[in-house]
């Protein structure tokens, strides 16, 4: 049996990479908020009408799932929708994000609605999809996670690690910070459950770093057996397999 990964944010530039990286070797469940995927998928797909109909029927591309992140029912049926087509999740990948910047710290007092948005799409829903899941399925399945070497991988900035002034970008750096620290505090809770969580904190992508990488970077954290890091990926950064 393939193991199954979950994508958030998979319409995205990242997302899209991911899922035709990892269709080869994993069931595919992406999900998207409103643009629908330009990948391949039960949704959108060339159809062979001279083809076999077994050949059709056998073809593994990705299940794509609409859903809002940031609603909380949204992301339990997110699961529960995921679990009835495939009986399983393995990996989450949690790439959506909002990258947008929301400028001065001392601005703040005019508007902060747009910040808090921020602050639960990308540190708030990445953990109440993994509580999700976890509640669902990874709970009583302590052998299964190991044998399948279920994990979670947060997609975060290097903006989370390092000061950028002048850029306006304290927010978003706030948000992927937490998302880090969260990580963390997720990958302590996971362990006694032998799930593995991590994050990656990518260069601006793809005029930075390459998209390849990030996604070459990330393989390499689900197949291996790493958790509780904080992964920075740069242009000069390692690339070896952990």
């Amino acid at each position: 049996m393939m193991p199954v990964c979950l994508i958030t944010g998979s319409a995205g530039k990242l997302g899209s990479a991911l899922c035709r990286a990892l269709t080869p070797t994993h069931q595919i469940a992406a999900v998207y908020r409103k643009k629908l995927p330009g990948f391949p998928s039960q949704l959108r797909g060339v159809i062979d009408l001279d083809g076999p109909r077994e050949a059709r029927k056998a073809a593994n591309v990705p299940f794509c799932v609409q859903g809002d992140l940031t609603r909380p029912e949204d992301v339990r049926r997110i699961v529960e929708v995921v679990l009835a087509r495939f009986g399983q999740i393995d990996v989450i990948i949690a790439s959506a994000a909002d990258t947008r910047y929301h400028g001065k710290l001392l601005e703040l007092s005019f508007d902060s609605a747009k910040v808090e948005a921020q602050l639960i799409t990308n540190c708030v829903a990445p953990l109440q999809l993994a509580s999700a899941v976890f509640q669902k399925s990874w709970k009583d399945q302590r052998a299964a996670n190991r044998e399948f070497n279920r994990c979670v991988v947060n997609v975060s900035s290097i903006s989370g690690l390092h000061v950028f002034p002048g850029n306006g970008q304290a927010f978003y750096s706030a948000s992927k910070a937490a998302l880090n620290f969260l990580t963390r505090h997720l990958a302590s809770e996971l362990t006694s459950y032998c799930v593995r969580a991590n994050s990656v904190c990518p260069s601006r992508f793809p005029d930075s770093v390459s998209t390849e990488k990030v996604v070459t970077r990330i393989l390499d954290v689900i197949a291996s057996r790493v958790t509780g890091q904080v992964l920075e990926v740069t242009r000069d950064s390692e690339q070896a397999s952990i």
